[in-house]
């Protein structure tokens, strides 16, 4: 009896094991013979997918943007070898790139020369005779930490100092702290003195500091007794220079520009690390971003612009003609100092510059093209 209970529990259970794996062999043909259909639809979805995003990376310039040079396979941008500026109310771009063999070209408003050793803007800027000092606005005092363009264009006659610049004698002067070029070469600012307590200490450099010119130009450092030298530096366009000094009586630190302008600077800004929180504009204002306040632009020491989030780079800082609508750009985002913000995300190199009283601001974008090749295209958008 027992044995008959057994066969019957064995017999109904392989019944449904055989039951249930039938039914597995019947899904298993219907889902082989639904397949290449399923396969089908999934390929047609994957390459919908990749055409559109063959479609998103395919240039659609309209008319703000337009294709200026092309990257080659293994190319890319040595982004601190790169310049734009506007020359003559034009904008101007120098990129360099580098490509696998470690060989560089250099990109002059879209024409390509190369290849090249060694980075050829980099390679100019160290070969630019009579400006090695203008990459700093510090003044070190000491005889072994003179200006090279000072001491190259020095010259005492008859017992006095002066600068002798393009067969012309301008002096005498105590001490010549600085001296900036031209990138012509035909004109000059320099941070002098002329007097001191003693001759031993106006040799030093530590007296009445004046700027001075290769033309007419000579501009007493702050109306108070002696000062010692601590940076000069010139404007963007050549047109105006700055030097700020400490007054011996007082301590205080004071701005002047060659227009006469003239704010008192703090030492934390001295000594921030941003050697460009302030400098003069081509119209001799002195314009500075505040290290204990710096949501603020400063002219002349009054605010003329504010925005909604710290200035944390000065070369992401656009100012305008009216600095009132100066603009910032960081993180993809164009601060405005009217308060308001735009998005401008996946951009290279942005600048804003006013060209024929429209200020826009330019940049660059790169799209694959159909040959594999990126294309750099240079897009204006109007502010």
């Amino acid at each position: 009896m027992l044995l008959v209970l057994m066969f019957t529990v064995t017999s109904a259970t392989n019944a449904q094991l055989f039951k249930k794996l039938k039914e597995k062999t019947a899904k298993a043909l219907d889902s082989k013979t639904e397949t290449p259909a399923s396969n089908n639809q999934n390929n047609s979805t994957e390459k919908t997918e990749s055409a559109a995003g063959e479609r998103k990376e395919t240039p659609q310039p309209d008319s703000n943007c337009r294709v200026v040079f092309t990257l080659a396979e293994g190319e890319s941008f040595l982004y601190d070898e790169s310049k734009i500026l506007t020359q003559n109310n034009k904008l101007h771009y120098l990129f360099v790139v580098q490509n696998k063999k470690y060989e560089y070209f250099l990109i002059d408003d879209g024409n390509r020369t190369g290849p090249f050793k060694e980075a050829p803007i980099k390679s100019m800027q160290e070969n630019d005779e009579g400006n090695s000092s203008a990459g700093t606005d510090e003044i070190s005092v000491g005889e072994d930490k003179k200006d090279p363009v000072a001491l190259q264009y020095s010259k005492t006659i008859g017992g006095k100092l002066y600068l002798v610049f393009n067969g012309k004698n301008y002096g005498p002067y105590d001490h010549v702290a600085k001296m900036i070029l031209s990138p012509d070469k035909k004109q000059f600012f320099a941070a002098v003195t002329i007097g001191s307590q003693n001759s031993m200490m106006a040799k030093m450099g530590m007296g009445f500091c004046f700027i001075v010119n290769e033309g007419t130009l000579k501009q007493k450092a702050g109306t108070g007794g002696m000062s010692i030298p601590m940076k000069f530096s010139v404007s963007d366009g050549f047109k105006h220079c700055m030097i700020t000094v400490m007054n011996q009586e007082n301590q205080k630190i004071i701005s002047v520009t060659s227009a006469g302008k003239e704010a008192e600077a703090d030492m934390a800004d001295m000594y921030s690390g941003n050697s460009s929180s302030t400098f003069v504009s081509d119209n001799g204002d002195i314009i500075s971003v505040p290290s204990q306040s710096p949501t603020q632009v400063l002219v002349n020491g009054k605010e003329a612009a504010a925005f909604k989030v710290p200035i944390k780079s000065m070369n992401r800082l656009f100012l305008t003609p009216d600095i009132s609508k100066s603009v910032y750009y960081e993180n993809g985002t164009i601060y405005k100092a009217d308060g308001t913000q735009e998005s401008l995300s996946g951009v290279l190199f942005p600048r804003v510059i006013t060209i024929n009283k429209e200020t826009a601001v330019y940049y660059f974008k790169i799209y694959k093209n159909e040959n594999g090749s990126k294309d750099v295209y240079l897009c204006k958008k109007v502010l």
